[in-house]
This record gives C-alpha cells, sequence and structure tokens, in this order.
C-alpha cells in the first residue's frame, strides 16, 4: 500500500513540474490573456532583401484573413537603400485574445521562408488601475452634476448664484467628456493589441550569416564605388571631351597657321632693318 502511494505521488509531481512549451524565440506569457492588462508585440526579422516583401505581404494577408472587426492594418512600410538593402515593417490592431496566436504563427511562417527571429518585445501596461480611476472620477462627477441640477431647478435662486452654477455646470461637462474619452479608450487598448513587424536584410547570427552579410556589404560597397566613378564622369567627361578637342584642334592647325604668320611677320620687320644698316656702313 505504501508503495502504491509511492507511485502516484512521483506521477503527480512529475506531471505538475512540467511546463508550458512556447515557441523558440518568443517569450511566454502564461495564459491567453492577463486580466486589465494591455500588451504591446513587436517582432524583428531578419532575412535576405529578396523575400522582405513576399513575407511582408503574407503577413498582410493573414491579418485581412481574420477580418476587418478582429485585425486592423494600421501601417505598412517598404524602403530600399542606396547599397539595395530593403527595410521594411508592418503595424496591425488585433483582437487581444488572438493576438499572441498571431504573433507564433507570423514568426513560424517567416522561418520557414528563412528569416531570423533577431527580437520580440512584448510590453504590457496596467490599465485596470486607470481604469478604476478613471470610473471613480466619473462618479465623482456625476455626482456633481446632479448636484448642480437640483441647485438650478430651484425657484428662488438668485441670478448670482445661477450665474456661478452655470459655470460649474460647463466644467463639470467637459470632466465628464474627458473622463468618457480616457474609459474609452482603456477598453479599446484593452480590447485591441497593437503587433508590429520589423523586416531588415539579413540572414542570421551565425558565422557563416554574418561572413554572407559582410560579403553582402564589400559587393554593396563596390557598387557603390562604382556608381561615384560614373557620376564623376558623367559630371566631368563633356568638358574634358571640348579641351581635348581644342588641343587636337591647336597641335594639328592652329599652331602651324600661327607659327607661319609669326615667321612672316619676323621677316617683313627684318628687311628694313637690314636695308637701314646697308646704307649706313662705310664704303
Amino acid at each position: 500500500m505504501k508503495w502504491l502511494v509511492s507511485s502516484v505521488i512521483a506521477l503527480s509531481l512529475v506531471g505538475c513540474s512540467k511546463a508550458p512549451e512556447s515557441s523558440a524565440g518568443e517569450p511566454d506569457i502564461a495564459g491567453n490573456s492577463v486580466a486589465g492588462i494591455a500588451f504591446d508585440y513587436s517582432y524583428d526579422l531578419a532575412l535576405p532583401s529578396s523575400r522582405i516583401s513576399d513575407l511582408q505581404e503574407e503577413h498582410a494577408r493573414a491579418c485581412e484573413r481574420l477580418g476587418a472587426t478582429r485585425c486592423r492594418i494600421t501601417g505598412l512600410r517598404y524602403t530600399v537603400g542606396q547599397q539595395g538593402n530593403v527595410s521594411a515593417s508592418l503595424s496591425v490592431k488585433i483582437a487581444a485574445s488572438l493576438a499572441r496566436a498571431f504573433g507564433r504563427a507570423g514568426v513560424k511562417q517567416a522561418e520557414s521562408v528563412g528569416a531570423t527571429l533577431t527580437g520580440a518585445d512584448i510590453s504590457g501596461t496596467d490599465v485596470a488601475t486607470a481604469a478604476a480611476v478613471t470610473a471613480a472620477e466619473r462618479t465623482d462627477v456625476a455626482t456633481e452634476r446632479a448636484r448642480i441640477d437640483r441647485e438650478l431647478a430651484r425657484v428662488d435662486l438668485p441670478p448670482r448664484e445661477r450665474a456661478e452654477l452655470r459655470q460649474q455646470q460647463a466644467v463639470a461637462h467637459d470632466q465628464a467628456t474627458t473622463a468618457a474619452a480616457a474609459a474609452t479608450e482603456q477598453r479599446e487598448s484593452l480590447a485591441n493589441t497593437p503587433m508590429s513587424f520589423d523586416y531588415t536584410t539579413g540572414r542570421g547570427t551565425g558565422l557563416v550569416d554574418r561572413l554572407q552579410d559582410a560579403g553582402d556589404t564589400a559587393l554593396g560597397s563596390i557598387g557603390l564605388t562604382v556608381t561615384a566613378l560614373l557620376w564623376v564622369l558623367a559630371a566631368l567627361g563633356p568638358p574634358l571631351v571640348v579641351i581635348l578637342l581644342a588641343v587636337l584642334i591647336w597641335r594639328h592647325w592652329i599652331q602651324r597657321w600661327w607659327t607661319d604668320l609669326l615667321t612672316r611677320i619676323d621677316r617683313r620687320t627684318s628687311r628694313p632693318l637690314a636695308s637701314a644698316h646697308d646704307t649706313s656702313s662705310p664704303s
């Protein structure tokens, strides 16, 4: 009998010590949601630039398949740098009960096409405390407005007091509007969870992936250097061609003509000098 009881206790301890499984790369949060906590999901993914647009489109389609009531795309960006590096992002708002499963499915889909999860940030904000404060403020404002309405209903109320109560009524109305807007925002943050996927060009965090990234960076640098040289040639090429043509024309045609002209001038100027010298010399 003691052996049977010991076996049952041992099996129960083994079952309790087993931790829940979670997807690789994503922090685990016990349960699908935590009451009164508004979460914000952010994932950083690195993959070859040629696959970023397709993965971004797949994530957007996954959101659209859930319908506008459960998932809405709030932002989409796609940028190509001078070296060919691509950076993109996708922002959605998804129902809080679906956020965790949607994020894991998005990461698994990215890993299936060769992406690497380089970062995951799941932050939470305590909305329950703020909601309790807002509810208390709304109750106080409602009580104050009821008191003001009772005072304004008096027939024997002096005009000066009535004017002051009207001012208090306007202030209470503004406070009620602000508190109602805050309550609506708090309910929205609890019902819908913002989620973002950031895509960058890369292959991973291993040594081989880093070497391949270094090779891509070197090729991109060579491309930028060649592009810069072409820009310099495009900017200075036409003036250099004009100068070269001017030098060729001078050497082949103008220089000969100029030399002949100078020779003729020298001959004409040297003849009068020679004749004058001959006449002035003694016989």
